[in-house]
């Protein structure tokens, strides 16, 4: 904390309201303004089963967070969806500001669109209920016959991982879906500049947890790949339905596998849908402008 008072600090700035309850008691003391990004599973998330988790910074997070809803001098929302849920749940609307965290496209290979000789669905996400990786891996069966040189790769760890090797197994895609673990942020990139399509079908999780946006969907899009998402969370603000890719119901393995079949029948669609993807990510995502108007938030506090 000494270190801390000698530095000119204007203010402070947390990552998860969680987080932010933590750096409250900081921003009391050096006497700056807090400003508290919200991500997704801290607004979506029941109070109740934040009790229940048995993790400390959780368990007081949910007997606290009052604290920080009438201290915090700003919240960001990653999402318009992120900022309705966290009226929902009592924070103050007029501190409430809707901003998109931004990637940098120019770090991101586009596309080759490969021929259908080397079809690949690609999968990024931790190994959690909210990811839908168990949605997929049904979806890839419908249509793993029909397209018989279509792969799933699926790079992510996870608590679910091995049930999902033994579903894959049992439903004898063993030799057509490859679990890569965690893997570098470079080796996602090159993944994704290989990729015919990507998918993330999340879910909401049994305990209310739900996406804020989806950043790997805004990775897969710089890349010029066409992507299959879920109308859920944040997820429909971060792609736009039928322009670079397809938004399906939560759930829904007919409709997914639907989705995924006809991207993979229509390189033509494909590379349409990329472009549109790119372009996008110009548009609304990219970190440069994104951080400017982080700047402007900054300064309406200060």
């Amino acid at each position: 904390m000494r270190a801390l008072s000698m530095e000119k600090i204007a203010l402070v700035h947390a990552h998860f309201s969680v987080d932010g309850l933590y750096a409250l008691p900081l921003a009391r003391r050096l006497k700056v303004p807090l400003v508290t990004t919200l991500h997704g599973f801290d607004v979506t998330t029941k109070r109740t089963d934040f009790l229940r988790s048995g993790r400390p910074a959780l368990v007081r997070y949910a007997l606290l967070q009052d604290d920080l809803k009438q201290e915090g001098n700003l919240f960001i929302c990653v999402s318009e969806f992120i900022r309705r849920k966290a009226i929902e749940v009592g924070f103050p609307e007029d501190r409430l500001v809707t901003h998109y965290i931004g990637i940098d496209p120019e770090q991101f290979s586009e596309n080759a669109h490969a021929d259908a000789s080397s079809l690949v669905v690609l999968h990024v996400a931790r190994l959690v209920e909210t990811k839908g990786t168990a949605y997929l891996i049904d979806a890839f069966k419908r249509i793993a016959e029909k397209h018989a040189r279509a792969t799933l790769v699926i790079v992510g760890e996870g608590p679910l991982r091995t049930s999902l090797e033994d579903q894959a197994m049992r439903l004898g895609l063993a030799g057509r879906i490859r679990f890569l673990g965690a893997q570098s942020h470079a080796e996602v990139r090159r993944l994704m500049a290989e990729a015919s399509v990507f998918a993330l079908p999340s879910v909401t999780a049994t305990n209310g947890g739900q996406e804020g946006l989806g950043l790997v969907l805004l990775e897969a899009a710089a890349s010029g790949v066409p992507v299959v998402g879920t109308r859920h969370g944040g997820i429909p603000e971060a792609m736009l339905n039928e322009r670079n890719g397809f938004l399906v119901k939560e759930r829904d393995i007919e409709e997914l596998a639907a989705a995924l079949d006809q991207l993979l029948m229509d390189p033509g669609l494909r590379r349409r849908f990329g472009a549109e993807g790119i372009a996008l990510v110009h548009e609304r995502f990219d970190i440069r402008k994104q951080s400017h108007l982080l700047e402007n938030h900054y300064r309406s506090v200060l």
